[in-house]
């Protein structure tokens, strides 16, 4: 009965010069993660109702995670929109909203956001929030393809000669390459990809006993049991590429990874971009799954290998695959509930497991 309001809250958006990629859903059911029976993970939508008129909504997602080892429900925080942002009569409904959302699930996290400077983090620092990035980092396949498309290397006419002289030299080769293979260190003897077709059926026994094996080594990881998998990355969706990692027949992890052509990407021009958007395994065994991983994309033919991953145990693991660290713009938040429940000493990224893969999923990859 609130669609007819939502599509008018919509109106007044554009009419501000909002663009309809910011706007609130207008069907109740999400397209993405809709609450179906027997489901542990999906969304729901909230909206922020004045009289007859909506003036904001919001999305949590909800999902089970292991939090210090005990499975609990810990609700993402994201998509909220604000008439505020046309009309300042309405400039409180964003806090309204954050502090609504807290009332009813106090232990909120919100991930992604575009970077610090942007309002929602700005908006949730000032409400107390632990704010931390994501680490990410970047592996260059192809120098002289990298140089010509990364938008950050060519945003001055200077950059943009240097980056030019650099591929047609072959200088810029043989310093990125001398720089990624400092840093390399080989996981022992090399482990193997397959690529499998979903999570769940013959699949789900082993997923499932890495989940329960690891899950306790991560002060805070959403769950990646078969059934969760499936829902996330569904067969269906062939983008999806998952790799089994395993070494002299020993299963030692997975990987989701995408191999995307890009066309005129605001940040990857049009490079073919490989991108580790998910990964588990035991911290130990993290680096032969990034390897892996890694080498398998390298040999598919892709440019560009991009990850987003938080835990140290990952971070090693990239360092140790060659990768170099770029700037962030994934930012991780917690409430002041799920900053308490997790304690001073595993409050930090490097203690919890994030990827491309939690919040949002792998949008823009």
């Amino acid at each position: 009965d609130l669609v007819p309001a939502v599509r008018a809250f919509n109106a007044r958006l554009h009419a501000g010069g909002v663009s309809p990629a910011m706007q609130f859903a207008e069907q109740p059911t999400p397209a993405w993660l809709p609450r179906l029976a027997g489901r542990k993970i999906y969304q729901e939508f909230f909206l922020a109702v004045d009289g007859a008129d909506v003036r904001g909504g919001f999305i949590l997602k909800h999902q089970p995670f292991s939090l210090g080892g005990q499975m609990e429900d810990v609700p993402f925080y994201h998509g909220p929109v604000s008439e505020g942002i046309v009309n300042r009569a309405f400039a409180t409904v964003g806090v309204q909203m954050v502090r609504a959302a807290l009332k009813a699930e106090p232990r909120l996290f919100a991930l992604g956001m575009g970077g610090f400077d942007r309002p929602l983090p700005q908006m949730l620092k000032a409400l107390g929030w632990r704010l931390e990035a994501v680490p990410f980092a970047f592996y260059v396949c192809r120098p002289s393809k990298v140089f010509r498309h990364v938008a950050a290397l060519n945003r001055t006419p200077a950059r943009r000669l240097a980056m030019r002289v650099a591929s047609w030299t072959g200088g810029g080769w043989v310093g990125v390459t001398a720089m990624q293979a400092s840093r390399v260190s080989a996981p022992g003897a090399p482990a193997e990809c397959e690529v499998v077709d979903r999570f769940s059926g013959g699949h789900a026994a082993w997923v499932d006993e890495l989940w329960e094996r690891a899950r306790g080594e991560y002060a805070l990881a959403a769950a990646r049991d078969a059934e969760t998998l499936d829902v996330l990355y569904p067969a269906r969706e062939s983008r999806f590429l998952r790799l089994r990692v395993r070494r002299a027949g020993t299963t030692l992890g997975w990987a989701v990874v995408l191999d995307t052509k890009m066309e005129a990407d605001p940040h990857f021009g049009d490079l073919r971009l490989g991108s580790i958007v998910d990964a588990w395994a035991h911290p130990d065994e993290a680096s032969a799954v990034i390897w892996a991983a890694r080498r398998w994309l390298s040999r598919r033919g892709v440019d560009l290998i991009v990850s987003n991953q938080s835990h140290a145990a990952w971070l090693r693991a990239l360092r140790r695959a060659g990768f170099l660290n770029g700037p962030s713009n994934f930012i991780f938040g917690a409430s002041k509930a799920l900053g308490d429940r997790l304690g001073p000493e595993h409050a930090g990224v490097q203690h919890l497991h994030w990827t491309r893969g939690d919040g949002d999923g792998p949008i823009h990859l």
